[in-house]
């Protein structure tokens, strides 16, 4: 069988996401109408304070890569690191998602961070993020557990597989990053399934990433200090997004800041277990089914759509001129080369 090329598994992506988009649109069909009139009488002044706290989120954003990237060169500035935040944005959305991992080391690898160095960075940087979207939604959910309980009682069981999901998620991600002997798990099993050499190719790569995780790991899992600190900034990083449902519906008057702060933590972990690219689509349906039970599908879904305005094409947007920036320096050190 014939492996699927680049540009076929990014025109399928592409395909399934415009199928999913379809089915949502099909689903909301009687609420496109009251949808584009919310949208319509949105405040501009809404608009400017969803994207200043997305601005704010990268801030955040930054501020974790820089720390962890000193790690591994001591003169890696916060500048850079913002430059990446938005980087990594851009092709993650160019690439739903699937490129966001390489143009993070490609960034980093050009700013002094060793190939090797940014993958084990990347992966303990990614399980941080992870293991705060987890805590941070059993804390406030355990914290408005009454109202919660009541409001969604018809969501009560995909609630709890919710949570059961990305428990598993994440503890096997921290496994990934920092367990050795998960490591040695992982290739006993990859060498059962693998007994006819079928994917030989595949296996000998996550090995060798399982290989560079343990050594990279160790280095910064010293650390404890640094990590605590990161898990903290991003809990302060995710309300800066996780605000935007509160700051386009505050009006309605439904209800209150932290309410609506445990609303959409529970919302964003739930939509990462639904496997959809980039999770597109998957945020949109959550948190329409959420925030309706409370305002309404009209309000809910003009909300879900500026949310992902502001969390995905805005950061985008910003992305491709940093994207622009970053080819014409690498395109001007590899003349000096040549010279």
């Amino acid at each position: 069988m014939k492996k699927l090329t680049e540009t076929q598994k990014s025109i399928i992506k592409w395909a399934f996401v415009l199928v999913l988009l379809g089915l949502i649109v099909y689903v909301f069909r009687d609420m496109a109408g009251p949808i584009a009139k919310q949208l319509v009488k949105t405040s501009p002044w809404i608009v400017v304070l969803i994207l200043v706290a997305t601005l704010l989120y990268g801030v955040f954003e930054s501020t974790i890569t820089m720390l962890f990237a000193r790690q591994y060169n001591p003169t890696f500035t916060f500048r850079q690191a913002f430059g990446m935040t938005y980087f990594v944005s851009f092709y993650r959305t160019a690439t739903l998602g699937s490129g966001a991992g390489v143009s993070a080391l490609v960034y980093l690898n050009e700013y002094g961070v060793k190939t090797s160095e940014a993958f084990g960075m990347y992966m303990i940087e990614y399980a941080v993020h992870k293991l705060g979207i987890g805590i941070m939604a059993v804390i406030l959910y355990l914290l408005h557990f009454h109202y919660m309980n009541e409001t969604f009682a018809e969501y009560e069981a995909y609630i709890g597989i919710g949570f059961v999901a990305t428990v598993i998620i994440t503890i096997c991600l921290l496994l990934f990053v920092c367990a050795g002997w998960f490591h040695q798990i992982l290739k006993k099993l990859m060498n059962l399934v693998n007994y006819r050499g079928r994917f030989t190719e595949k296996f000998d790569k996550i090995k060798e990433q399982c290989d560079i995780m343990e050594t990279e790991s160790k280095e910064l899992l010293r650390h404890w200090k640094l990590l605590l600190g990161v898990l903290l900034i991003n809990i302060c990083k995710f309300s800066c997004w996780f605000m935007i449902p509160y700051i386009v519906l505050y009006k309605s008057g439904a209800f209150s800041p932290d309410v609506a702060l445990a609303i959409t933590t529970v919302s964003v972990m739930l939509a990462a277990v639904i496997p959809t690219p980039a999770g597109i689509g998957s945020s949109e349906f959550v948190m329409i089914a959420m925030f309706g039970a409370i305002v309404g599908s009209a309000k809910a879904g003009a909300m879900a759509l500026l949310y992902r305005f502001a969390t995905f094409v805005f950061p985008c947007a910003l992305g491709a001129a940093y994207a622009a920036k970053f080819a014409v320096i690498k395109q001007r050190k590899n003349k000096k080369k040549e010279v």
